[in-house]
């Protein structure tokens, strides 16, 4: 018997996690599956046929019992699905499911999805940073729905979750269910002959850098930071680099970029600098698989004074 592909979303109450799972039921995608549903808590959407015309999902409610061996078992004994949704309920860390429950072994993950509601992001993240960096770290996918151009600033909410997981694919809809490209919203301007990139948005460079070798490769900048050297460039390079708070007080680290230059014996190393090059990309391995990693070619340097704030704040 083939893999029955499990869809695991999780996100707080009212953020549009059952609007998107019966989107995903509806297309085409699912056409003629025999579709499961795990719902562990109940919110205003609700699951009714007009919000997934023509399909015929099973709805399994959980939210006074556990997700445990005994129900998986039992679902899969009845149903034999070919698709399991499971809608977790966000006050609940997904480790809860990842690490404790026991599951078929046809049942293979497919996707692990955080839905977020963006109008209410910033407070909740806020009081609730350890929590959210648990949906990070569990899931694969973003999705940051009900996104407000004027109001909400996209660079900042992708730094959030990139400053947690750098690997996350992360998608922004609007309010009217529109998709949001990232790069129509960058603070910084790509097309001019030196791109300036401010010492605010060192984070959110670094991070997009990473996952946009065309957009960056190439180009010329500016960047801030503080400049240390590793030994094991002898004089050939020096790294520029920044602290970066991620998801919690505790979790500060160390976020930065190779930037090539012979160095003289008076070079400025724990100075901070403004440094300019061109970049380009150089291949490492990281946990086994080869990426493609932003360097600087550099121009010039100048001294500068330390930023008002030293740590890069994602939030």
């Amino acid at each position: 018997m083939s893999d029955c592909l499990v869809y695991f979303f999780t996100g707080f109450l009212d953020s549009g996690k059952t609007s998107v799972i019966c989107s995903w039921i509806g297309g085409e995608n699912f056409k003629d599956k025999k579709v499961v549903v795990i719902s562990t808590e109940e919110g205003e959407e609700e699951y009714i046929e007009e919000n997934y015309e023509g399909a015929d999902p099973v709805i399994i409610s959980c939210e006074t019992k556990e997700v445990d061996k005994a129900l998986t078992f039992d679902i899969e004994k009845k149903y034999k699905p070919d698709v399991i949704f499971i809608e977790w309920n966000g006050s609940v860390s997904p480790a809860e499911f990842f690490d404790k429950c026991d599951v078929p072994r046809r049942w293979a993950l497919a996707a692990a999805v955080v839905v977020i509601d963006a109008s209410t992001y910033s407070l909740y993240y806020k009081n609730m940073q350890t929590l959210f960096a648990d949906y990070f770290r569990f899931s694969d996918t973003v999705i940051f729905n009900r996104v407000d151009t004027d109001r909400d600033n996209i660079p900042k909410l992708r730094g959030s979750v990139k400053s947690v997981n750098p690997s996350m694919s992360i998608n922004f809809l609007s309010v009217d269910n529109r998709i949001i490209r990232i790069e129509d919203h960058l603070p910084y301007d790509l097309n001019a002959d030196l791109c300036e990139i401010s010492a605010d948005d060192f984070g959110l460079f670094y991070t997009d850098a990473l996952d946009n070798v065309k957009r960056y490769n190439g180009k010329r900048v500016s960047l801030i930071g503080e400049a240390m050297i590793l030994r094991e460039f002898r004089g050939r390079a020096f790294v520029l680099q920044r602290q970066a708070f991620t998801c919690c007080a505790a979790d500060v680290g160390v976020m930065g970029i190779l930037c090539m230059k012979e160095l003289t014996s008076n070079f400025p190393a724990g100075k901070w600098l403004k440094v300019t090059g061109r970049i380009r990309y150089f291949e490492d391995e990281q946990n086994g698989q080869k990426v493609a990693v932003p360097c600087l070619d550099v121009e010039d340097y100048t001294l500068t004074s330390k930023p008002e704030n030293d740590i890069i704040y994602f939030n």
